[in-house]
């Protein structure tokens, strides 16, 4: 019987590697290229999340470079210190923007979220700065988001 040497099947490995890499890698469009990489937003504006219902549309107006409107689909609160309230956007391709109310032990408020589509490249992740100042940072979903995907 003949068996394969070494270098066949170091051959075979990589076609199978290869082919399968091509197969993953189905790169994602991005939905905020023409958008900034940064956009302040103030608390004003995160706040309008948490007073709006379930099934009612919210609007907000980050700055002149980029609003986002949706309905409010889920509003949960889950302790007496955080809410947390999902908004999708049928005029963005159904982003969704989860974002977070933490009240501190101090009364503080917190607000954390991110605004992404997993059919896409890119989304917004909400971030306060030392100066308590509010800012969306731009960023690539694969390296939030994990593929479960099993072949």
């Amino acid at each position: 019987m003949k068996y394969p040497t070494l270098t066949g099947l170091l051959f075979a490995l990589l076609s199978v590697v290869t082919v399968n890499a091509q197969n993953n890698s189905g790169a994602k469009p991005q939905l905020f290229a023409s958008y900034p990489n940064r956009i302040t937003c103030t608390e004003q504006e995160l706040s309008k999340a948490f007073s709006t219902a379930v099934d009612q549309p919210v609007n907000f107006s980050f700055s002149d470079h980029f609003s986002f409107n949706g309905i409010v689909t889920v509003s949960i609160v889950k302790y007496s210190n955080l809410q947390s309230v999902t908004i999708k956007s049928p005029e963005m391709n159904d982003v969704i923007f989860a974002i977070s109310k933490i009240i501190n032990n101090d009364k503080s408020i917190t607000y954390v979220g991110h605004i992404i589509n997993k059919n896409y490249a890119d989304g917004y992740e909400l971030k306060k700065d030392a100066l308590n100042n509010y800012t969306l940072v731009k960023f690539e979903t694969d390296k939030l988001l994990q593929d479960c995907h099993q072949q």
